[in-house]
């Protein structure tokens, strides 16, 4: 089967629609009970490939749509889900460590971070991505983590020899969907950028930071305060900013509801579930949810 924007191109079926079902705002329907309408539609599109039963739990749903993306359309969500389940929950404490997709360096979102005792950054490069923006991005992420992958197809990962230099690690997702290291990544904690890494700070982390690298914090206005915590943060050695960059923006992790909620989650709404920053009360409703029926 050939697959192109997310359409079979023998068939013309689309299964990128699937995604959507994946992300925040979806999972806010499922907090508030408005998701079953779109569920069921879904189902009745790919009602050649035997959707679960509507007594059965709404996780044998998301299940059930993850398979379909997993064998029909790789997209993004799944190389995150994977990083997800397969790397951060298998290898670090939800306490100790955080994972997130909201960290920007220059024009470069990264994909997913994790921080935990340094900093990882994971650039995705599914069968759909093309390598142009690679040499950019890459040199925006130097500016602020220690470890740098890219996570890519195995047909996908031969020509990056010639892209980029030994110190970015390459990680490949096998037709079985394991992630396997093909190079590891070395160390760059010495050569961030400092200022680059304040800026990936709020000012309630930056302040602290400022204050156990260099003693108490100056009294001044308001206006002043980023001016002032900027400078005194750029005289710390690269190495030193980043350390506080990541023990500072771990206290970003999950509070106890959101944990109880990515550990019943299903292997396919992990990363989903990860990724969720409304409410708690939200994060307890999708918990039950996703044990009842869809309808």
């Amino acid at each position: 089967m050939k697959v192109r924007n997310g359409v079979d191109t023998q068939t013309g079926q689309s299964f990128g629609s699937i995604a959507a079902i994946f992300r925040g705002p979806f999972l806010e329907k499922v907090a508030t009970g408005t998701h079953a309408r779109a569920i069921l539609e879904l189902a009745n599109y790919y009602s050649d490939f035997h959707p679960p039963s509507q007594s059965g739990p709404l996780s044998e749903w998301f299940d059930f749509f993850y398979t379909l993306l997993f064998e029909r359309y790789r997209c993004e969500y799944v190389y995150k889900n994977a990083i997800a389940s397969k790397i951060f929950l298998s290898r670090h404490s939800l306490q100790d460590s955080y994972m997130t997709d909201e960290l920007r360096s220059g024009a470069s979102r990264a994909d997913v971070v994790i921080l935990n005792g340094t900093s990882t950054v994971y650039e995705i490069k599914s069968q759909f991505d093309s390598f142009d923006r690679l040499p950019s991005q890459l040199n925006d992420y130097r500016r602020i983590f220690d470890l740098i992958y890219i996570v890519t197809t195995v047909s996908k990962a031969a020509p990056l020899s010639d892209i980029v230099t030994n110190d970015i690690g390459v990680i490949v997702m096998r037709q079985d969907g394991s992630l396997s290291t093909v190079r590891k990544a070395l160390s760059n904690r010495h050569n961030t950028d400092p200022a680059a890494i304040f800026d990936c700070m709020r000012q309630e982390e930056f302040c602290k930071a400022v204050t156990e690298a260099c003693g108490p914090f100056p009294k001044v206005p308001n206006s002043e305060v980023y001016r002032v915590a900027k400078n005194l943060f750029c005289s710390l050695p690269p190495y030193r900013a980043h350390d506080l960059m990541v023990r500072h923006l771990k206290g970003r992790g999950k509070k106890k509801p959101f944990e109880d909620l990515i550990r019943a989650a299903p292997v396919s709404l992990k990363h989903a579930c990860l990724s969720f920053t409304k409410s708690q009360a939200m994060a307890q409703q999708i918990q039950s949810r996703l044990r009842e029926p869809i309808s």
